[in-house]
This record gives structure tokens, C-alpha cells and sequence, in this order.
């Protein structure tokens, strides 16, 4: 169908007109709300926010011709607003309410940048006051320690899921991600604050009713009040008396999982490290802290809760990433040695797969070598023990036949890990498959494993599990394809 051109410009002008017209009407709500903000009337002025968040299309300009606008209270009134929109148009705005003496002007604005994405952030601040200048830099601060504490929470909170949460912050700035981690794993004061912070945007955040039944979830519900004390010990780790008081007035429950959560933290702190580019300055300062926290002898009350050693093998894993394998090459080679000495006197013939410290010592060696970036060397530490464990088993009976037949369960799971990691499918299926017939059960955990992404892609993959997986698990399956 053809439009002649004078049909073809009246349509224009209609167009045209109609746009006006909505842009007009878009405008004169903003306006018309603008009074009800200031309302001496607390819901009046909460029903004008919710009028305007949810007013169709885009309103920034009009948003920021009445900022200019208004008094205080409807300032506060448009943030809010803006922030219930998801939207940037205030954010040069709020940066410079940031130095604002009246704290409802400061706070209000924190807030409102607080629920923007990073990347919204990028200002041009050349027009900025110096006291604009500092409070908007102590923000940016503030901000990137906070979304740093998130993401290992999140570590802490989703175990085995840590990967890529630091691919936005760190196209931001590598090399600051990098100090802060550092300054996050010293324990530096600076993150007491935005560590307390995170934890309580976490246990706010929605999520599924289940999650207050995880134990990871509820150890960080206690701890949160308890990290500024940790942090003032791991950072001097030294037991003063004004410390000791503080411990004494807290209660118990909510040091000892601050301790823990800390630790996790902490831990996953190192792991982050290992994703940075600048190899040869990150080798010097972990392992100067290294040899600092090795050297550390806790104090006997918290002895304890301290899981230095947990934090001692991640840093010598993080030094094999990035490039110096010194320290983990030691301790492997002390874990080598261990089993030979236990297979040499053969005095564990008769124990359960659990207890035998030269089982232990080789599946930990394989869990080194995937961790340290050397899948191939754990394809083959655990390739071995899983031979080993299957001629072990045939003469064994009874309940060390049963703790064989659990150890390789895991052996085998862990095995297909190592394989989907270097895309060795159909390997990491067949071994998979080995792992359920020696009583792996936890399908859940299955379909949630970063390690095994590969393996679910393969196309016999969501046969095999519909077969062998709970209905309710294997449902779980079919709605995520």
C-alpha cells in the first residue's frame, strides 16, 4: 500500500502532535504532584511519590526541571520518586545533595545512588564545589566497598557459585578493586561499615521463603552486628582489654558467626584476587600477608573461630594463579608424603574410606589442582583415586564396603567437574553417571554447580536426569530449558 505525500505528511504532523501531546501531559503531572510533595501530611506526600514513580514513558527532563524547582521537602519527595523508578535522570543532582548540611537532603540522596547500577554513575563532576568534589569521592568510596562485600557475601551465601561477580567492578577500575580487596583482607576499618551494610541489604533482599532455612543465611542474620568487633581483632590481631570487654558484652552467638562469616569472607576476598591482571604486585603484597597471618597465634578465647589455615591454603592457591606455585607445590608435596607413609606401614587396611588420611590427602590434592587453574592434574588425581577405591572395595565388607562405595560418590562427582570444566562432556557424564550408581544424591545441588555447565548442555544430559532425579528436581530441569 502506497501513501501519497501530502497523506504521508499530515501523518507526520499527527505524529507529531500526538507526541507533544503526551510529553505536555507527562509534564503537568510532574507539576501537579510537585505541591502534594511538600504536604504537611506524611501520606499524602507517600501517595505523590507512588503517582509519579508510576507515570508511563520517560519523565527525566520533566524531573529535573522541577528539582530546580523545589524546596526541600519536595526534593526529597523526587528522589524518592526517581529511585522508585529505577531511574538516573537525578543523579548529578543527588551527588551534589551528597555535601548537603540538612542530613534529610544527604541521606535521601545516598539512598537514591545507593539503588543505581554502577555504571550510572559516571559523572562529570568539573562543576562541582570542593565539598561536592569530597563527599561525592567518599561516596564512590563507600559504594565500591559495599558492592565488593555484596559479591562476597554472595560468595558466602551461594557456595560454589562464585564466579564472574567481579567482571563489572572490575571493567570500573582493576587495579582499585584490587587495593580494596587487599584492604578488605587485612581487615582494614574502612569496610566496617559498608561490610554491616551489605549484610543487611542481604537479609532484606527478596528471595525465596526457603533461603531463612539455609544455614549460611542464618549465620549471617546473627552476625551482622557483630562484624566491627571482628574486624577491629583480625586487623591488629591482638586481644586488648577494651576488646575483650566488647567480646564480653556481646552475645556469643553473634561473635562467633561473625568470626565465621568473616573467615568466608575473607576467603572468597583471595579468590576475587586471583581474576586480577596485575599478577606481579598482587604476588608480593599476599605473600608478605602470608607469611604476617602464619605467624599469628591467636588469642585463646577465639582460637576457636579463627580458620586462618582455610585462609592460608586459598592464598597459596591464588599465588599458583598467578603464577607462583611456591607455596601450594609444598603443601601438596607434604600431602604426597603423607600417603606414601600411611601406604608404606598399610595400617589403615581395615578403616572406612572417611577416616583414611591417605584418601583424604589425595582427594585434597585433586581439589588444590582444580582450584589452582590445573584441571588436567585433577582429572588425574581423581581419575587415580577412584581406581584405587574400586580394587580397595572388592575385598572389602561390610561398612567400610559402604563408606568406599560413599567416598566414591564424591570422587566421581568431582571427577565430572574437573571434566565439564575442560569441556570434556561426554567424560563428565559418564562419570556423573558412575557417581549416582555410588549413591550421589543431591540433584539440586546438580542443576546449581558453575563447575558442570558444560555437562548439563550435553544432549543426553536431560534424559539421564529426568530418569534418575526426583519429579520435583527434574521439573526443576525442564523449566529452565
Amino acid at each position: 500500500m502506497s501513501y501519497p505525500l501530502a497523506r504521508f505528511l499530515t501523518l507526520i504532523v499527527i505524529l507529531a502532535l500526538v507526541s507533544t501531546t503526551h510529553l505536555l501531559a507527562q509534564r503537568n503531572d510532574v507539576k501537579r504532584e510537585l505541591s502534594e510533595l511538600s504536604s504537611p501530611a506524611a501520606w499524602k506526600r507517600a501517595a505523590a511519590v507512588s503517582r509519579i514513580a508510576a507515570i508511563q514513558g520517560d519523565i527525566g527532563a520533566d524531573l529535573r526541571v522541577a528539582y530546580g524547582i523545589a524546596d526541600l521537602q519536595e526534593r526529597l519527595g523526587l528522589f524518592e520518586a526517581a529511585q522508585l523508578r529505577n531511574d538516573p535522570a537525578l543523579v548529578t543532582q543527588a551527588a551534589k545533595a551528597l555535601s548537603d548540611s540538612d542530613e534529610r537532603a544527604s541521606g535521601t540522596a545516598h539512598e537514591y545512588l545507593m539503588s543505581l547500577s554502577f555504571k550510572e554513575l559516571d559523572l562529570d563532576t568539573d562543576s562541582f564545589s570542593d565539598a561536592e568534589t569530597n563527599a561525592w569521592d567518599s561516596f564512590v568510596s563507600f559504594r565500591i566497598r559495599h558492592d565488593i562485600a555484596t559479591a562476597l557475601l554472595e560468595a558466602h551465601l551461594m557456595p560454589g557459585k562464585y564466579f564472574g561477580q567481579f567482571e563489572a567492578l572490575r571493567s570500573f577500575d582493576s587495579g582499585r578493586i584490587d587495593e580494596e580487596l587487599l584492604l578488605l583482607l587485612k581487615a582494614d576499618e574502612t569496610f566496617s561499615v559498608p561490610l554491616t551494610s551489605a549484610a543487611h541489604s542481604a537479609i532484606e533482599a527478596d528471595g525465596p521463603p526457603e533461603r531463612m532455612f539455609l544455614g549460611a543465611f542464618r549465620r549471617l542474620n546473627v552476625a551482622v552486628e557483630g562484624f566491627a568487633l571482628v574486624l577491629t581483632y583480625s586487623r591488629s590481631m591482638t586481644m586488648t582489654d577494651e576488646l575483650r570487654a566488647t567480646i564480653e558484652r556481646t552475645p556469643r552467638a553473634t561473635y562467633q558467626a561473625a568470626f565465621e562469616v568473616y573467615g568466608n569472607v575473607r576467603a572468597a576476598a583471595v579468590r576475587a584476587l586471583a581474576g586480577s591482571p596485575d599478577s606481579l604486585a598482587l604476588r608480593d603484597s599476599l605473600a608478605q600477608y602470608y607469611g604476617v597471618l602464619g605467624s599469628h597465634t591467636p588469642a585463646p578465647e577465639i582460637e576457636h573461630l579463627l580458620n586462618i589455615e582455610a585462609t592460608l591454603v586459598e592464598i597459596e592457591v591464588t599465588l599458583a594463579r598467578l603464577g607462583d606455585a611456591t607455596l601450594l607445590d609444598a603443601r601438596i608435596a607434604t600431602l604426597r608424603s603423607q600417603i606414601e607413609r600411611v601406604q608404606q606401614l598399610k595400617a589403615n587396611v581395615n578403616m572406612k574410606a572417611g577416616s583414611r588420611p591417605d584418601l583424604i590427602a589425595q582427594n585434597e590434592i585433586a581439589h588444590l589442582q582444580l582450584r589452582s587453574g590445573n584441571l588436567e592434574g585433577a582429572e588425574r588425581e581423581w581419575s587415580s583415586a577412584a581406581d584405587d577405591a574400586v580394587i580397595l572395595q572388592r575385598t572389602a565388607e561390610g561398612r567400610n564396603r559402604s563408606s568406599l562405595s560413599s567416598y566414591l560418590a564424591a570422587v566421581y562427582y568431582n571427577l565430572a567437574c574437573a571434566q565439564s570444566l575442560q569441556l570434556k562432556s561426554s567424560k563428565a557424564l559418564a562419570s556423573l553417571k558412575k557417581a549416582v550408581r555410588h549413591g550421589y544424591k543431591d540433584f539440586s545441588w546438580m542443576l546449581e554447580d558453575g563447575d558442570l555447565y558444560e555437562v548439563r548442555q550435553h544432549e543426553s544430559f536431560a534424559t539421564w536426569f529426568n530418569d534418575m532425579a526426583p519429579p520435583s528436581v527434574a521439573d526443576r530441569l525442564r523449566a529452565d530449558r
